[in-house]
């Protein structure tokens, strides 16, 4: 068993608590560690148009894009420079099977539509990213027609990356993830739409996996599971910002479930989270804010800071949950400490709503701190072994272990435009 304790002493940051004997006070998450700025487009390398059109979406030519795009890709690798997709005349759209991009960009012009072919759906993705300055930019879109094809291959895989940009890009019917990032350092998700059902199982909106220093702002995700999630398959995560961002039908703004090899710095700062996708599809387990890990495959999760978040239409509202099912990974120990939550409003929650926040056990408490928080579901459900300090908030958790306490913390809950 993991044997981490909590054994750092904590820098309060605009904060007074009357703390029992040997608890600390919070040290607030900063996110990101880089200065993010809003993208541009890079230089051209080579400029691709198209021979097809979206008509032809149901039917895709057997005889497609995937050569032509992946020489001009090739041609272009390591530069920083992009190739683009363009329409010519009345054709809009490409049809392509498993492309890699490498350190070069791939920018998909407006109107115009890159499509999955019925092959690339058994491959493990549609466009797989690699190297330092890749980036992948709209205004146009990526389709992986996963109401078509079956299969779980990911719509976007970026893997050890430096520095990647996904800008101002469409990325619609995943079979799987839309978009996942793991390993490596420096990834800004600016602007990205993703319009994936809501009842498409494990279609995530966009999975940040054991890198360093990311960013999702003024993005909108439409998916079938997390909304994001932070996880730790193959290294430490850590130095993360979610921010300005809209949720629809998701599983939530998530930690987790594997987070065996330790996630810390996470800051979560003015997002809204809809129960319902655009289309009025619920999501099958409607989450909002959600920490979640377990004995197969749990670590420390610290400083995670959530700020400002507005919630409609949603189930399980907070939920920080070291006892969230089996899942795969590396045992550890889940522990979850320096949590703050810090202006929530939950508005037309659905028949049964509630909170949870279960620790492992009493060696191993939750540490979370809740103010101005403004639920209209106050009920509590399976609270355990967690220490709780409270502030301005009408939730209040019980239950075996549980230990509450009064702090003050600047603050109010936001004002949400639904």
């Amino acid at each position: 068993m993991n044997k981490r304790l909590l054994s750092c002493a904590f820098t309060a940051l605009a904060v007074s608590i009357a703390m029992p004997r040997g608890l600390s006070a919070q040290t607030l998450a900063t996110g990101d560690s880089r200065v993010v700025n809003q993208p541009v487009l890079p230089a051209v390398c080579q400029t691709l148009n198209a021979q097809f059109t979206s008509s032809q979406r149901s039917s895709p030519p057997s005889s497609d894009d995937t050569s032509r795009i992946q020489a001009a890709l090739n041609s272009c690798a390591s530069s920083g420079k992009s190739v683009v997709l363009a329409a010519s005349g009345s054709n809009n759209a490409f049809y392509s099977n498993l492309l890699t991009v490498n350190g070069e960009g791939l920018v998909i012009n407006s109107g115009v539509t890159l499509f999955g072919n019925n092959s690339y759906a058994s491959q493990k993705e549609l466009i797989l990213i690699k190297g330092t300055n890749a980036s992948l930019m709209g205004p146009g879109t990526v389709d992986g027609r996963g109401d078509i094809v079956s299969g779980s291959a990911r719509l976007v895989q970026a893997s050890n990356i430096t520095n990647l940009i996904v800008f101002n890009v469409t990325l619609t019917q995943a079979r799987h993830p839309n978009l996942y990032v793991e390993g490596g350092n420096g990834f800004t998700a600016w602007g990205v739409t993703i319009r994936t059902p809501a009842d498409r199982k494990n279609a995530d909106g966009i999975d940040i996996d054991s890198m360093t220093n990311a960013t999702v702002i003024n993005s909108s995700v439409n998916a079938g599971d997390d909304g994001v999630a932070v996880k730790t398959n193959s290294g430490p995560a850590s130095n993360m910002t979610i921010k300005n961002s809209r949720f629809f039908g998701t599983h939530g703004i998530s930690i987790g479930s594997q987070t065996f090899n330790g996630v810390t710095n996470i800051l979560f700062t003015g997002n809204y989270v809809y129960g319902t996708d655009l289309n009025g599809i619920a999501a099958s387990t409607q989450d909002a804010i959600r920490i979640k890990s377990d004995v197969d495959c749990g670590g420390h999760v610290d400083r995670v800071t959530y700020t400002n978040t507005c919630i409609t239409g949603a189930k399980h509202l907070i939920i920080m949950d070291t006892m969230y099912g089996s899942c795969d990974g590396t045992d550890g120990t889940p522990m979850f400490t320096n949590i703050v939550v810090n202006g929530v409003l939950a508005t037309k929650s659905v028949s049964g709503a509630y909170t949870r926040i279960r620790g492992l056990d009493s060696s191993h408490l939750i540490d979370a701190y809740l103010a101005h928080v403004s639920l209209d579901s106050t009920t509590q459900s399976s609270d355990q072994d967690a220490q709780v300090a409270l502030n301005a908030s009408n939730i209040t958790p019980s239950g075996s272990g549980i230990q509450t306490r009064s702090f003050t913390l600047a603050g109010s809950v936001p004002t949400c435009a639904f």
